[in-house]
């Protein structure tokens, strides 16, 4: 087996952040990884700079998992700041899961599925000042608007297409909690079946704490009930606490785990 770089960048990573593992005798891939950096402050202040390592292929050779975790662990130590380095795997995948642990990987992230049996016994309220809108998103300028604020907060690129692919969906609405100086907060709710789905929710920084959060998931909540569905239902990274406690402290459970984001910690080399 010998190991390289792809010979052209992947998903605009450049080449060092691609490994190849390859049988030298017959060329076939035994396994693949890219390494992905991205700083979000907004998302993970805790964490601002996230390294997710791409694996291709189960199981994956050794070395390749060495090389790409140990160009991982580069990337954080260059950057000066707290990291989390980490992967994606499914919630049974414990091949992947022992292969990490020995180089420090912990199983303690993931993506996790919130349901809140409606209706809802949360008392809410608006904040002072603040008035609420709800759309259906179809103005072409606020879709603009919209996706600029979602690829920002995100570090994406998603497009009109993307976007319609939500609002397209059984029930999509938008609600808009406005205060006198702009947009406080806004979520995106739609209907799976028996459920409503909180599919994206985000507050404006100098509102947040503030019951912007909780004002617009009781509103959604009342959506989902004048349409008798069952119960609300939404997916939430662990590693964005502010969001999972206060969908917690309304009465929201976690029902499964959708991803297991095993991973390591590594902050920044203190100085000598």
């Amino acid at each position: 087996m010998m190991l390289k770089h792809s010979r052209e960048p992947v998903d605009g990573q450049p080449i060092e952040n691609t490994f190849l593992a390859v049988d030298e005798h017959t060329g076939s891939q035994l396994g693949a990884c890219t390494v992905f950096c991205d700083e979000n402050p907004a998302l993970y202040p805790a964490r601002p700079v996230q390294v997710r390592l791409q694996l291709e292929g189960n199981p994956l050779p050794d070395a390749l998992l060495g090389a790409a975790v140990a160009r991982g662990r580069e990337l954080c130590n260059a950057s000066g700041k707290f990291c989390r380095l980490y992967t994606r795997c499914d919630p049974d995948d414990t091949q992947t899961l022992d292969a990490l642990a020995p180089m420090g990987f912990k199983d303690n992230d993931g993506l996790v599925q919130l349901e809140l049996r409606l209706p809802l016994e949360y008392d809410y309220r608006l904040p002072a000042g603040c008035v609420v809108v709800k759309d259906d998103l179809s103005d072409p300028m606020e879709q603009k608007f919209f996706l600029e604020r979602y690829n920002a907060l995100y570090n994406t690129a998603h497009d009109f297409d993307w976007l319609h692919s939500y609002i397209d969906r059984d029930g999509f609405m938008r609600i808009l909690t406005v205060s006198p100086t702009g947009m406080a907060g806004e979520i995106l709710i739609w209907r799976e079946s028996y459920a409503g789905v909180v599919g994206y929710i985000q507050t404006s920084k100098r509102w947040r704490r503030l019951g912007v959060g909780t004002c617009m998931l009781g509103l959604a909540c009342e959506e989902f009930e004048r349409a008798r569905l069952f119960c609300a239902q939404a997916n939430v990274r662990a590693r964005i606490p502010h969001v999972l406690k206060m969908m917690e402290k309304m009465g929201f459970r976690q029902t499964r785990l959708l991803m297991r984001y095993p991973g390591v910690d590594i902050n920044p080399a203190e100085e000598p």
